[in-house]
């Protein structure tokens, strides 16, 4: 029971003011170095998808390179056309909506923490949030998995609100329907797999919290889930039939079920990157959700690890894995993390900070004894790079500190954050294809043409604002439109590059730096190579 529970400490008048700060620099991190260059993949294509919602002026059916994009529900794609219409087409105005998404996030975790523990324990953990390494990195490159993550923690916490305090239900439940709801116009159907899960796991091991689970059975929520995910579906499945078997059977269960889409990694592969996601708070974390499994057992700290358990158990058995599934998980782990920092961090915790910073330093001394594993990147960029590592090696060895190392440690953290961003940025020639983009739009005239030949590179139409006009060797994501005779046209191979040049017309033709020879070799017309980064532009 709650009253058996050890009272949290209070905090000193000096650490509360120096948790306010922290409190604001981190609710601001998100607004930093939104004008960076698109990254290569996920970043530019969650760009330029909204872009083409608005070129074609088209709000139901996505668009890439001009082909329907169905894998994956709109509302991010809404959020950034909106941001466009307002502020024009660019990388801060891209960035903008997942700026406030990951605002919205840390202020539900301050909000959760403050009415489940108290409010400095709800501040601390949204500081923690904002500068987790996965949960700060995403809050800059875009994906659909930031606003998932974010309207899933909303609903975690109204669910928790309606379960422990019955009389606020009214409002809570049917809010946290609606947050699904918002969830699943995100990313699909763990919108629901997870919330439900979750909110029987808990009144099956909670009693107590049984009264409040009727709430739940209210019509006014399920009304709200269907009014807000519903719509989208229907219209997409009028203007395509076979959408909705697309969507559901070939993305969501054959992903879930099969290798079909190449993203297979070892069961182990969560239990490597969900420590690595919550870092500098990895030790912290670790100790809060093992603590919520003693005796004596506090149900809230128990109900967040559960969540946490059912989120990586969930992703684990799947056989599609990328590092950015797990975001869901990192606020409620960063939570525990603060709960574990309120008491003193047992000794093997306290090790495990230590050791961990020791570890994040080698990788800067490494590249100072053998310059040669610096690669592409220039020295500006590896000695940002290099001091986001050292930030972050100082404030894993605060956490092992007693008394107010945590304050060092958040610190450190987000000055870490900083340095990696403007490392990001430094290393635009290699991660984006701005400068490749320019080039084209520089020389490109009317009746010219592009091809992409083994990739596509997404930037490309976002920074030229010219579509890609045939794809060679290649179908990613685009399998859904390739299968459609109205697109096939727009695919081909080895002969599309033999038939050039083309008389009277310039085509331009992107493809990796390593296949530059054999396409050279393809075609004995006069060719201009330029080389950007990872790729090679050839002229024809």
């Amino acid at each position: 029971m709650l009253s058996s529970i050890r009272p949290l400490p209070k905090y000193g008048r000096g650490t509360s003011r120096s948790l306010t700060a922290l409190f604001l620099l981190a609710l601001i991190s998100p607004f930093w170095s939104l004008s960076t260059p698109l990254i290569e993949v996920d970043d530019a294509r969650y760009a330029e998808v909204p872009r083409e919602m608005l070129v074609f002026n088209d709000w139901g059916t996505p668009h890439l390179d001009g082909f329907p994009y169905v894998e994956k529900p709109p509302l991010w794609y809404w959020l950034a056309a909106s941001s466009y219409r307002i502020f024009g087409v660019n990388e801060a105005a891209a960035r903008l909506p997942l700026a406030l998404l990951s605002l919205l996030g840390m202020l539900g975790l301050a909000w959760l923490g403050s009415w489940l523990y108290a409010p400095d324990t709800g501040r601390m953990g949204a500081i923690m949030l904002a500068s987790a390494s996965l949960y700060f990195f995403l809050s800059h490159y875009i994906t659909p998995d930031m606003p998932l993550a974010v309207f899933l923690l909303w609903c975690s916490a109204l669910i928790l609100r309606a379960l422990m305090r019955p009389e606020d239900g009214r409002w809570a439940a049917p809010a946290a329907w609606a947050c699904a709801g918002l969830a699943f116009l995100s990313k699909g159907l763990v919108a629901l797999t997870f919330p439900i899960a979750w909110t029987v796991l808990l009144i099956i091991l909670f009693p107590q919290w049984r009264r409040g689970a009727r709430a739940f059975l209210n019509p006014l929520g399920p009304l709200l889930f269907i009014l807000i995910a519903a719509p989208w579906f229907a219209l997409m499945e009028r203007r395509h039939p076979g959408f909705l078997r697309f969507i559901f059977v070939e993305q969501h269960f054959q992903r879930y079920l099969t290798q079909k889409y190449n993203r297979s990694s070892p069961w182990y592969f969560f239990i490597l990157v969900l420590p690595a996601g919550l870092l500098p708070w990895t030790p912290a974390a670790l100790a809060g959700f093992f603590r919520s499994f003693k005796a004596p057992r506090d149900p809230r700290d128990t109900a967040l690890a559960l969540w946490v358990m059912l989120v990586a158990g969930f992703f684990t058995t799947s056989q599609s894995k990328l590092a950015t599934y797990i975001l869901p998980a990192i606020p409620h782990l960063t939570l525990l993390a603060a709960r574990a920092l309120e008491e003193e961090l047992p000794k093997w915790s306290r090790v495990f900070c230590w050791m961990l910073g020791a570890v994040l330093l080698m990788a800067p001394l490494a590249l100072v004894l053998r310059p040669e594993l610096a690669g592409e990147f220039n020295r500006q960029t590896l000695a940002l790079a290099s001091l986001a590592l050292v930030f972050m090696s100082v404030s894993s060895s605060g956490l092992g500190e007693k008394g107010r190392g945590w304050v060092i440690a958040a610190a450190a953290a987000l000055a870490g954050g900083s340095s990696a961003l403007a490392a990001l940025r430094g290393s635009a020639q290699i991660t984006s294809v701005k400068s490749l983009s320019q080039t084209i739009r520089e020389r490109y005239r009317p009746g010219d043409q592009i091809y992409a030949y083994g990739t596509y590179l997404h930037g490309i139409p976002f920074y030229t604002g010219v579509l890609v006009d045939r794809i060679l060797n290649w179908t990613g994501e685009l399998h859904y439109a390739k299968r459609d005779p109205a697109y096939a046209g727009r695919f081909g191979g080895d002969n599309e590059i033999r038939e050039l040049p083309i008389k009277g017309r310039r085509t331009f033709v992107i493809c990796r730096r390593f296949e530059t020879k054999y396409l050279l070799n393809l075609s004995p017309g006069p060719v201009t190579t330029r080389p950007f980064g990872h790729w090679e532009l050839l002229e024809f």
